[in-house]
């Protein structure tokens, strides 16, 4: 399939919206959608979420239209564990549960880039696994035993109409909790700012209230969006902004040593006291958006930087301003044109050299 740079890939008909308007009916879902991409955050990988957008969570891992593959989940809370039989019942008419997980990303433009095609049960499933003796919180197809595999392809089968069962099936019983899933994500959060940031000192439940507030409102949006950047400004809660929030509400406990770094390279370089505070101005939106920001163009940013000052150091350069100006001149185009002026680029410079040390 040809995608357009900012073409959504997403782009069709949705089955239904109702789920987008009533959204605090699906308070399970939305915490679900939200731990399930902090869990992942650490990985330090590009991702959105979308809540109510084909399906109850879609997961993207790229904010690159032409790159993104998707997860799509459909959660469950309902009583009861899921047996083959309620798995694929139909009741006056309408799709089974299976049925209904398939046709989310059936014969829609985007179905072979789906790598997952996941049912989160909050109450576990009943299904007769090849090892009888196994209790997986994730199950795939190569899991059932070969009857129960084919008791679910032959009702989808004659129910839809299809060859075979989609590959890509997973069966998944939730870590979140059904009691205490709010308390369980702070928890997670505290947990994952400790790992990013150690012996640093966070807020979690700011962070908590933020997120789950920006899932919610973007949860409610029932538009469709032809344009990607536009889907992603308006569903989808992003990886840029979970860094951004977790980073609002984190004091990293070295701060007081970038900030005497920084004075003493101000002073190396000649800077009087106000165009030092013009520097710092741009070198703290540039180690924001160092922290916050996972975008590969970020990361390749950095290394890029670290590379050359190191390369600079290795070849005996000593003074400051004259390594400034020989990574400043080696920064490829691709890489200079994220800066608006000189003063942006000496600072992210400066903002990686600290960093390293």
């Amino acid at each position: 399939m040809s995608v357009k740079t900012n073409q959504n890939p997403l782009l069709a008909a949705q089955r239904e919206k109702a789920g987008s308007e009533t959204f605090e009916k699906y308070s399970y879902q939305y915490h679900w959608a939200l731990y399930r991409i902090l869990n992942d955050h650490i990985k330090a990988n590009e991702y959105a979420v979308f809540v109510e957008l084909h399906e109850d969570v879609v997961v993207s891992d790229s904010l690159d239209a032409l790159k993104a593959k998707f997860e799509f989940n459909q959660v469950k809370t309902t009583k009861g564990r899921f047996t083959a039989h309620k798995l694929v019942h139909q009741k006056k008419n309408k799709k089974c549960v299976l049925g209904k997980l398939i046709s989310s990303g059936f014969e829609k433009p985007f179905k072979d880039r789906i790598t997952e095609l996941n049912l989160v049960a909050l109450n576990n499933f009943s299904l007769t696994l090849k090892d009888e003796g196994l209790s997986l919180n994730k199950i795939t197809l190569d899991d059932l035993s070969d009857a129960q595999f084919k008791e679910l392809e032959d009702a989808i089968k004659n129910e839809m109409g299809i060859s075979s069962l989609p590959s890509n099936i997973q069966f998944i019983v939730p870590e979140l909790s059904e009691k205490n899933f709010q308390n369980d994500l702070i928890a997670s959060i505290a947990k994952l700012v400790s790992n990013l940031f150690p012996s640093s000192h966070c807020s979690p439940v700011e962070i908590y209230r933020l997120l789950i507030d920006e899932i919610n409102r973007k949860g409610k949006v029932t538009y469709d969006f032809t344009k990607w950047n536009d889907l992603l400004t308006n569903k989808a809660l992003t990886s840029i902004t979970v860094t951004e929030v977790i980073n609002s509400f984190t004091k990293i406990k070295d701060e007081t040593k970038v900030e005497v770094e920084f004075h003493a390279i101000c002073s190396e370089i000649g800077l009087n006291s106000i165009n030092s505070k013009v520097l710092k101005r741009s070198f703290d939106r540039y180690r924001t958006k160092r922290i916050s920001n996972t975008s590969t163009i970020q990361m390749d940013t950095t290394k890029f930087l670290v590379d050359e000052i190191q390369l600079n150091i290795n070849k005996g350069v000593d003074v400051l301003d004259k390594l400034i100006e020989n990574v400043r001149n080696e920064i490829p185009k691709k890489l200079i044109r994220q800066f608006n002026n000189d003063l942006e680029i000496k600072s992210a410079i400066i903002c990686e050299y600290i960093m390293m040390s």
